[in-house]
């Protein structure tokens, strides 16, 4: 794995007060500062994803690629609300609640999103009770 240093991000100076106002100017200003940060980093890239650009091949020919940035880093909290499953379930596989962290060697089957979706748009129709069953067992949150 290697590592490239592209840019430092500032720290703008700590507003004085302890009002909400106060404190609502501070993180504005956080969050304008990093966004132009951001944009000066990944300006390159914007024009490059939309227009292409002619890259070398790992089987010796040249192709016209458009290259995307993208990312999400998320804590176990976030992946829970982001998938719609409960505090006590993994994101990634079915596995059952009360065998987290019980086998390490054990093979669980991985979640099925797509299977969800098509789940889901069942609860519009007449089997509706089962399909939330299903979603509970699952341990999933369904609205």
């Amino acid at each position: 794995m290697s590592v490239l240093l592209v840019a430092l991000l500032p720290v703008p100076p700590k507003l004085t007060g302890e009002s909400s106002r106060s404190n609502e100017t501070q993180r504005q200003i956080n969050a304008d500062s990093l966004r132009a940060v951001f944009d000066l980093v990944l300006a390159p890239l914007h024009y490059v994803s939309y227009e292409g650009m002619v890259m070398d091949c790992a089987h010796g020919k040249t192709l016209l690629c458009f290259p995307i940035l993208s990312a999400w880093i998320a804590d176990h909290a976030e992946h829970m609300s982001l998938h719609g499953i409960g505090i006590k379930s993994c994101p990634k596989c079915k596995v059952p609640c009360n065998e987290l962290g019980g086998h390490p060697g054990e093979v669980y089957e991985v979640r099925g999103y797509a299977i969800y979706e098509e789940k889901a748009r069942q609860l519009e129709s007449a089997e509706a009770r089962s399909t939330r069953e299903y979603f509970r067992q699952m341990g999933m949150k369904i609205g």
